[in-house]
């Protein structure tokens, strides 16, 4: 007999309806969370809605809740969940009643923090894509021109290298701040405006415009330092440290 699997799942159908349901899954190797979940969704509920897409840790589509700390479930392997390290001191998140979750059996699953669900593990991304449009990370070019965005040196690329590894995963709102102010603009846009800062091949005026945006109050001085962002960061990118950044070199400057 194939060894198996114990989930709690949250389950969501939209009208505020939160239950939890329990699945048994057989394991495979290298089985991933994201595999448990499309097993459930074949052999149990075609009607259970979660996000995927490159299945490969690089589109940031799978951002979820396992066992209370935000991950990527594709990247992570239902076998090591219960023995891997956790990030410590991270915010309680509380999405449902689970007083009955057996914590050393079942993996529980359950959706990002800190945003609206739309149905089961699929959760309203607009907010975070509405702060991250704020913060205009895209380089703005005349056609056909020559500006000095069009190349970079190695070294100015080192400056922001581990920023640009950021994938949106949405992940890093896990942070307190997020939870109890829905106006502060998120680390993951901060972390984005550091980057277009200090790009070399960024002008002026662009910079003036991003860094004018993210010292105000709802961003960079909204941040209250919890560095959870930089914990639960899947792709090292350290957004706490990028926000820290900007105060230390923008703020009394500014």
């Amino acid at each position: 007999m194939s060894e198996k699997q114990k989930f709690l799942v949250y389950r969501n159908v939209g009208n505020e309806s939160v239950r939890y349901e329990r699945y048994e899954i057989p394991l495979s190797k290298g089985m991933s969370i994201l595999d448990a979940l499309f097993y459930i969704q074949d052999y149990y509920d075609s009607t259970f809605a979660f996000r995927y897409a490159c299945r490969g840790a690089i589109c940031g589509s799978c951002g979820m809740t396992i066992d209370k700390v935000p991950m990527l479930a594709c990247r992570t392997q239902v076998t090591t969940v219960k023995t891997a390290k956790k990030p410590i001191n991270l915010p309680e998140v509380v999405f449902g009643d689970t007083s009955d979750w057996d914590q050393d059996n079942e993996i529980l699953i359950e959706p990002l923090p800190n945003m609206n669900v739309i149905k089961d593990l699929v959760v309203d991304m607009e907010p975070f894509w509405k702060f991250y449009r704020e913060v205009e990370p895209y380089f703005t070019k005349d056609w056909n021109d020559t500006a000095s965005e069009s190349s970079q040196s190695p070294n100015d690329m080192k400056t922001i290298e581990r920023l640009v590894y950021c994938i949106l995963c949405g992940i890093c709102w896990m942070c307190p701040v997020n939870a109890k102010n829905s106006e502060y603009l998120g680390p993951a846009q901060l972390a984005k405006s550091d980057r277009f800062i200090r790009d070399s091949r960024v002008n002026k005026e662009k910079q003036e415009s991003v860094i004018s945006r993210v010292l105000q109050n709802d961003a960079v001085p909204a941040c209250e330092k919890f560095f959870v962002c930089n914990r639960v960061c899947p792709k090292g990118v350290m957004p706490g440290t990028a926000i820290k950044d900007i105060r230390d070199n923008w703020i009394e400057e500014k």
